[in-house]
């Protein structure tokens, strides 16, 4: 008689399998038990949970996700969870829990399993990719570069405040600010960090790296739409969770290559740091990133990866920033000539507020643990989160929750700022914690700085956006950032004097 042992053993492989999932389901029951955790509001997922991701595919499409998020959270809590593709999601917008993984209990929340896989081809390994030492080393290269005694000069500023002017359209006539302002942040923080700007705001079309910023017709993408793209799929694969091998289009790989070729330019300026006496040091005696990080390894590769990493944050937060503070007030005439008397951080702060540039954002329990609110009838009973189970939050509406800005918590009123107490819990445009955005004091500095040289050289801004006005839900393109997804379309006027 012929046994078949490989179909005994694979039998035994399910068996042993069901028990584990059993035993392992028991125990967090009764972990839960134990820390007095209750359920919090639930949203049907449908089957698979196949519902709820078409409902998020279809907010993807229209522009809508972190509002759709929002109006979800108005009705159902600000804690809830759905099955989204077989996997049981927790979506928070409370500030206690969002404190307890960013900062209170960081070392029990880190970065999805599968974060690393799905942007690696993007971005390979980094600070928005890797936990442990690969992080700890690129903040610790970086923290010098964002020290105050670092920081440009006003004259630095206005050399690319000069060049941003110079691509504004004529008088009266409309254009799109935010391609504008996102080149200008490529060209402080190419600057800034890798001791050399592009350029990019000089010529669009030819640039120090040989790549230009916007597309040639029957040539490869420009960077911009290149990085743009290569963020929208990279969000895309991680909305798929551990399904993301489905979507690597080649239009990923091609924008890739673009990004690539630009860093390389910056990789090869490290190569040669590296050989180089005082390698931290430009000839100003200027600390610089690209340099320090040639210090530490002479892989192409490595270098790479972290370079795009560090550019992705620079450039995306400023020129998604000031491209937000435009879109109200070219809306707002009244919040423009206030401006133009009293040059204030409330207009920035007011941007950050509705249009924040990380706007979600989640994390990943290492082990069983709990969120301190959330549960019960009352939801103030702690949650129980299981390991590895996906843990969103978003910025977006905790920065227009009724409960913590008013009522009017969707208008944009920067006076809202006058003798207000900010606290960390609700106010997040930079994250919060070990993982907080090192740039932040860079970033706010030069914004700052553009604003107050704006309103010295412009008379008025208004807008041109064609089609309906959708005041503060415009359609935002969701990618690892967020910006206007048609741009944002005004007309400038200069001062005479």
């Amino acid at each position: 008689m012929t046994r078949n042992y490989p179909h005994i053993l694979e039998h035994g492989n399910l068996d042993s399998m069901l028990l584990a999932s059993i035993t392992t389901r028991y125990q967090q029951s009764k972990l839960s038990r134990q820390w007095n955790c209750e359920p919090c509001s639930h949203i049907p997922g449908g089957v698979f949970g196949l519902h709820a991701f078409s409902l998020i595919k279809k907010a993807q499409r229209e522009g809508q996700v972190a509002h759709t998020l929002r109006e979800y959270h108005l009705r159902y809590g600000n804690t809830i969870n759905s099955n989204v593709l077989g996997r049981n999601l927790i979506f928070t917008v409370d500030s206690e829990n969002i404190q307890a993984m960013l900062s209170n209990h960081f070392s029990s929340f880190g970065l999805s399993t599968h974060r690393y896989a799905q942007y690696s081809p993007f971005l390979g390994e980094g600070i928005f990719t890797s936990d442990g030492q690969a992080w700890e080393q690129t903040r610790k290269l970086l923290r010098p570069q964002f020290a105050k005694d670092a920081m440009p000069s006003l004259q630095w500023f206005d050399y690319h405040f000069q060049h941003l002017m110079q691509n504004f359209a004529s008088d009266g006539q409309p254009f799109d600010i935010q391609e504008i302002f996102f080149r200008l942040s490529l060209d402080t923080a190419t600057g800034f960090l890798f001791g050399e700007s592009v350029e990019s705001l000089v010529s669009a079309s030819q640039n120090r790296t040989g790549i230009p910023e916007n597309s040639v017709r029957g040539k490869s993408p420009g960077f911009a739409e290149a990085f743009d793209h290569a963020q929208h799929i990279c969000f895309q694969r991680s909305a798929m969770l551990e399904f993301y091998p489905l979507i690597n289009p080649s239009s990923f790989r091609t924008a890739t290559a673009v990004v690539h070729r630009f860093i390389n330019y910056y990789v090869n300026k490290a190569l040669q740091c590296g050989k180089e006496k005082d390698i931290e040091k430009d000839p100003d005696g200027r600390y610089h990133f690209l340099c320090a990080l040639a210090g530490h390894t002479d892989d192409p590769k490595v270098l790479r990866d972290r370079l795009v990493n560090v550019l992705l944050a620079s450039r995306d937060d400023v020129g998604s920033l000031l491209s937000s503070i435009f879109y109200p007030l070219a809306r707002d005439q009244v919040a423009w000539q206030k401006l133009k008397d009293e040059v204030t951080a409330a207009v920035s702060g007011a941007a950050l507020r509705l249009f924040p540039p990380v706007p979600l954002n989640a994390r990943f329990p290492l082990h069983d643990t709990t969120l301190p609110v959330g549960g019960g009838p009352d939801d103030q009973s702690p949650v129980f989160v299981r390991k590895g189970q996906v843990v969103g939050y978003s910025v977006w509406s905790l920065h227009r929750r009724p409960d913590l800005w008013g009522p009017d918590a969707e208008s944009f009123r920067p006076e809202r700022w006058q003798g207000r107490k900010q606290t960390v819990a609700d106010f997040l445009p930079f994250n919060s914690g070990p993982r907080v955005c090192p740039g932040q004091q860079f970033a706010v500095v030069q914004v700052s700085h553009m604003i107050f040289r704006a309103v010295q050289h412009l008379d008025r801004v208004e807008n041109a956006d064609l089609g309906p006005d959708l005041g503060m839900h415009p359609r935002m393109r969701q990618t690892l950032t967020m910006s206007h997804e048609n741009g944002v379309c005004v007309r400038v006027y200069r001062s005479s004097a």
